[in-house]
């Protein structure tokens, strides 16, 4: 059963912006717009953060380079696109479960447990001989 990791990345978007209007002038005698402006380059960094399933953190780093590959920014105003994107950050969030862990949470489960330890001790050392029985290679 896969585990769940949180990734932390960091996007840097970039656009070109060119003004595109012109001047109005009030009380001026003679007024002439001659201006002619050219685009400026502008980069964004940014950072966003998700949540993969994966069997390890080596799984977990590919599917968040897939999901940041085919990530997309939405402007009301203007057109950003995605320049770069880096992973800053993998954290397990919750461990894979295998026969081991599995193994470990029951037994841990039966000997701390209030509940568990409101049934028969007879009770409890029957579930860790199946539970050990079942669960050891």
């Amino acid at each position: 059963m896969a585990g769940k990791y949180k990734i932390t990345a960091e996007v840097v978007l970039a656009t070109n912006v060119e003004p595109d209007g012109y001047f109005e002038a009030y009380d001026a005698l003679e007024f002439e717009d001659t201006s002619s402006f050219y685009g400026e380059d502008v980069h964004a960094t940014g950072s966003c953060e998700f949540i993969v399933e994966a069997d390890s953190e080596d799984e977990a780093t590919e599917k968040a380079r897939e999901i940041l590959d085919n990530l997309s920014f939405h402007s009301n105003d203007i057109e950003w696109e995605i320049e770069d994107t880096s992973i800053e950050h993998v954290e397990c969030i919750e461990e894979p479960m295998d026969m081991a862990r599995a193994k470990t949470i029951i037994l841990d489960w039966i000997q701390n447990d209030p509940i568990a330890l409101q049934v028969s001790t007879e009770m409890r050392e029957a579930i860790r001989f199946v539970v050990e029985e079942l669960l050891t290679p």
